[in-house]
């Protein structure tokens, strides 16, 4: 008997073995990584979207979206977000450790 878990992890497997899949899923994590750390910030200031969105010069749907993961905002628009929230933006491309 195949359990619902075993057909979902099935077709997980099968979704992620598709072309651009990978990347997809990488892209959508830190999106939602990005998104969740901004939130944490404004939340430590008592900010609400929209204070946050006025500060940054942006709409109160656009925070939404990016504190959901649904966006992946330029450069500059998270620079923005975090003078608003008086905060450094920081970009490190780190390398990997290499297996011994």
């Amino acid at each position: 008997m195949v359990t619902e878990g075993a057909e979902w992890s099935a077709l997980r497997d099968r979704r992620m073995a598709e072309p651009g899949a990978q990347e997809a899923y990488h892209t959508t994590r830190l999106a939602y990584e990005l998104g969740r750390t901004v939130r944490h910030l404004r939340q430590e200031r008592g900010w609400s979207q929209t204070e946050l969105a006025r500060a940054a010069g942006m709409t109160q749907s656009a925070v939404a979206r990016f504190e959901a993961g649904g966006t992946v905002p330029t450069l500059p628009v998270l620079d923005r977000i975090a003078d608003a929230l008086d905060a450094d933006l920081t970009v490190c491309v780190t390398p990997r450790p290499h297996g011994t």
